[in-house]
């Protein structure tokens, strides 16, 4: 089976089935320019249940704003990509890039941006301006990878989202951060960063899956504001790459959590409320092969979620 879709610029992107093993879905045709834009499925689907690469989404996206989907024919041409120098293609059209990745992708108006040049690092500021660059940045985001372990020490793979500048400078302010992990162990947990290096992480949670290394699977990280105020983060598995997602862990930062904030000029447990102009895709000391990256802005559900939770299946 093939999904076609129709790009806001009428160019048409033709994309293999998720469930055609015999291959290369992930090799699609495309006919149109390199970056993709939003797309607008045909036939019996929504915008809200396949991706481009025939991959579910979870959350509906925002409409009007940008999704961002790997070229996976040539993702050195997309100008929404950076710190890309060190990927190779595999024989299989999946890609690889040595024993770490900092793999970071701009929103709409953030491509190549001064990085540690903000108007103010201030989170007090930043709470209420709702933003660190422009009104457009990544905010409420569903982020999603697929990945196969080849090696190495290290643990597992980190998406992370509303950090500027992931540096010291700005007495580490610029690196504000929710890092939503998946280690191969068979674990997941939440991190947050309010100053660099420093993290507040939760306890490990252990899915049913079991270790991920000999596999392909997928990951999800879902983070999004709520009206009370709070953000809540979710760990997402897809763990036999059959598009079958179950939610491995939730939480909820309604305060309480972190101790640094007032380095920066908010409350000593600030809640990262603003958007970047990227997010990460990051391991360290790990060969992985990757495929299908893609973020999007959603529109977060409307639900009660006044207390902190964490889920395991």
């Amino acid at each position: 089976m093939t999904y076609i879709f129709i790009n806001s610029d009428s160019s048409i992107v033709i994309a293999y089935s998720k469930f055609d093993k015999s291959l290369k879905y992930v090799q699609f045709l495309y006919n149109g320019p390199i970056g993709f834009h939003t797309p607008n499925v045909v036939q019996s689907y929504t915008n809200s249940d396949i991706d481009v690469f025939g991959i579910r989404k979870l959350y509906e996206s925002k409409p009007g704003t940008f999704e961002w989907y790997v070229n996976m024919v040539n993702p050195k041409e997309d100008p929404y990509l950076y710190n890309y120098d060190k990927m190779v293609k595999n024989p299989d059209g999946s890609y690889s890039i040595g024993n770490f990745s900092r793999l970071s992708v701009y929103s709409k108006d953030g491509v190549s941006y001064n990085e540690g040049s903000m108007q103010t690092y201030n989170f007090t500021k930043l709470d209420l301006k709702g933003y660190w660059y422009k009104p457009n940045d990544w905010k409420n985001v569903e982020m999603t990878g697929e990945y196969r372990y080849r090696g190495g020490n290290g643990q597992g793979i980190t998406h992370y989202v509303r950090s500027e500048d992931h540096s010291l400078l700005h007495n580490g302010c610029c690196a504000s951060s929710y890092k939503n992990k998946i280690y191969f162990d068979g674990t997941s947990n939440f991190n947050k960063e309010q100053t660099h290096p420093f993290s507040w992480k939760t306890s490990h949670f252990q899915h049913n899956y079991g270790h991920l290394k000999d596999h392909w699977f997928g990951f999800k990280t879902v983070v999004y504001n709520l009206p009370t105020g709070h953000v809540k983060l979710e760990n997402w598995l897809d763990a036999f790459n059959d598009d079958n997602w179950t939610k491995i862990g939730q939480y909820i930062d309604e305060g309480g959590w972190g101790k640094n904030g007032t380095k920066c000029g908010g409350r000593s447990d600030q809640i990262l409320t603003w958007g970047s102009p990227m997010v990460t895709f990051r391991w360290d000391d790990l060969l992985i092969d990757f495929r299908n990256l893609s973020v999007r802005e959603i529109l977060p559900p409307i639900h009660n979620t006044t207390t902190r939770e964490i889920l395991t299946n």
